[in-house]
């Protein structure tokens, strides 16, 4: 089914801005959804195709906002690969078992949207623009008439005996269900606050204390100084107490403060202060282990010994990342020595450091540069088949607000996307399934 196809639902739309200052009404809805995004416009969605009557309540001046920061604008929906989980896998795989790539897919080619797998079993749209996604979830919501409130922010919510009262200025909102999709904390000033949490908390939710993910690390500069903007094919992993806690590949960034790119933002999670981030340069560098390296400096050796040192890893790496290599090895003196005044102790020196490049850890970038947060409303106290709470009766939670993060690569918007659906469905069939 194509967007055409969406006109043979009423033409009718309910877009408003909440009126803070007008006299308080009571507004009723069948469902409440407080948080306009992903899993917010997936769950309205869901739930008006099988008959409700839905509200989403958004805080910001129009839903969908980080959907179109998200995968570098182009919006990377989901991943065909191994799901990767690093927070609530096992709620994560229970969710997804029930609303994965097969039944999301089918929930996209409903909305007239198509995609397209690219490397690393990353799924795009086809327009390759966020845009896309975005025109699509609000074309659908116009066409089943779902109400979408925006710029109010709710400030709490109580259990009455048919349903909920959701509370936000002088505006009420009652609802037979309630599904809570504020997100978590992450980029905030793209709605995401954490300002949910409390109130889950309020009707009985335990929260656990949420931090930042996939966002960049921060180092001692010392050794990194001057690298700022190089980039290196390489594998990285956190230590902590000398242990191997984490593990990626990929390519790293140097940058002023530290290091980023996709395989270090994957580390963040564990990068606590006074761990350490080691990173690997032979792989990038084409060598199997420190042995190769060392066999590939003595034969530059023989052939370039006149040449300054600065210039042995010529074809390897960029002068600059050469002089801190030798920095790193205590070599500092060596640099414009002539590279045949180089000895064996010096050849494993360097080789050494091309094989574990370590900097001591100092934080991470905060929630405003993470891409998702990790913590949340712990997901045991939810049914993964339906996303209800098991505290409240006809309170559903979806998407980041729970304590579930994945890696890069579209694994946070497949589980925010499938966890929506399900809670707007409430153990309902879909009806694009039957297409």
């Amino acid at each position: 089914m194509m967007l055409e196809s969406i006109a043979l639902f009423p033409k009718k739309r309910y877009n408003q801005r909440a009126d803070m200052h007008g006299r308080r009404g009571d507004t009723m809805a069948k469902v409440l959804v407080i948080g306009g995004g992903a899993a917010g416009m997936a769950a309205a969605i869901a739930a008006a195709s099988v008959g409700d009557e839905v509200t989403v309540l958004e805080r910001m001046d129009r839903v969908g906002k980080k959907i179109l920061a998200t995968g570098n604008g182009r919006c990377n929906l989901m991943n065909v690969s191994p799901l990767k989980y690093p927070g609530g896998e096992a709620f994560a795989r229970r969710v997804l078992a029930h609303c994965g790539v097969r039944e999301q897919t089918a929930f996209w080619h409903h909305l007239g949207l198509r995609m397209r797998t690219e490397d690393g079993g990353r799924v795009y749209p086809v327009s390759g623009q966020a845009s896309s996604v975005l025109d699509a979830l609000r074309m659908m919501m116009d066409a089943l008439c779902v109400s979408v409130v925006t710029s109010v922010t709710v400030d709490r919510v109580e259990k009455t005996r048919a349903g909920y009262a959701v509370f936000a200025g002088h505006q009420r909102w009652n609802a037979e269900r309630l599904i809570v999709t504020g997100g978590g904390c992450a980029q905030p000033k793209l709605g995401s606050n954490g300002s949910l949490w409390p109130i889950l908390a309020s009707l009985g939710h335990t929260i656990r204390q949420p931090f930042p993910c996939l966002t960049q690390i921060v180092t001692d500069t010392a050794p990194i100084r001057g690298l700022s903007g190089i980039r290196v094919r390489c594998r990285v992993w956190v230590t902590r107490n000398e242990q191997n806690v984490h593990e990626e590949s990929g390519e790293a960034l140097f940058a002023d403060y530290g290091v980023s790119g996709v395989c270090v933002m994957q580390c963040a999670r564990y990068a606590l202060k006074g761990s350490k981030l080691h990173l690997s340069l032979l792989e990038g560098m084409g060598f199997r282990d420190a042995g190769e390296a060392e066999n590939e400096i003595h034969r530059r050796i023989s052939l370039w010994g006149d040449k300054p040192c600065e210039t042995l890893l010529t074809g390897l790496c960029v002068t600059r990342l050469t002089q801190s290599v030798f920095r790193m090895a205590g070599l500092d003196e060596m640099l414009h020595k002539p590279i045949s005044a180089l000895t064996l102790r010096h050849v494993k020196a360097l080789a050494a450091v091309l094989s574990d490049f370590s900097l001591m850890i100092q934080g991470v970038k905060g929630f405003e540069n993470a891409q998702v947060s990790g913590g949340g409303a712990d997901c045991e106290e939810f049914d993964p088949t339906n996303m209800m709470s098991r505290i409240c009766d006809n309170l559903h939670a979806a998407g980041e607000v729970l304590d579930v993060d994945g890696d890069c690569g579209g694994f946070n918007l497949m589980f925010a996307f499938g966890s929506g659906i399900l809670a707007g469905l409430h153990g309902r069939k879909a009806p694009w399934l039957a297409e």
